[in-house]
């Protein structure tokens, strides 16, 4: 039987840097044997590819497959798709041969998800205190933890073998 992958979120304000931490997090995973797929959500429209959206910037990184969904659009690998926007429940069927799919915001998904703080962040609210799916913190300012594991926010190698014990 063919174990469905696990979820894993990243999650954070504005700026806190969730696509460069998930861009340098997917070859860590990869080359720990996982097949990584992303899902990042935007409130912008999606745009034309420039080599820089945020879809391609996972594929670049490794991803099998990027989806990205918008308020009123979605694409997987830069591919429009017809239709209105899935869930995230509604993607199973996408990423059935990922043994994880790192999923950018979607702060409120009923999915373990790791908080980003970050200083120059447009907001410093803590997501956990009001989100108990909020499985560590990864910060640029060590006094900011809270009773959850927490990790540097630039120490990739630590987060990515944390996110590998929750897929395997």
């Amino acid at each position: 039987m063919i174990r469905p992958p696990a979820f894993i979120g990243i999650v954070g304000w504005k700026n806190s840097g969730k696509t460069t931490l998930v861009e340098r997090l997917i070859p860590l995973l990869a080359r720990r044997g996982l097949k990584v797929m992303t899902v990042k959500h935007t409130h912008h429209d999606l745009g034309p590819l420039n080599g820089s959206t945020d879809g391609e910037r996972h594929q670049r990184a490794g991803a099998l497959k990027a989806i990205v969904i918008a308020p009123d659009a979605w694409e997987i690998s830069g591919c429009r798709q017809i239709g209105p926007p899935p869930s995230l429940c509604e993607l199973s069927a996408h990423v059935a041969n990922a043994d994880l799919v790192i999923v950018e915001g979607f702060k409120d998904a009923p999915i373990p998800k790791i908080e980003l703080r970050r200083q120059s962040a447009e907001m410093h609210r803590p997501l956990a205190a009001n989100d108990t799916r909020i499985v560590a913190i990864a910060s640029d300012n060590a006094e900011a933890v809270d009773e959850l594991p927490s990790f540097a926010l630039d120490n990739t190698e630590e987060i990515a073998t944390f996110i590998a014990a929750i897929a395997r």
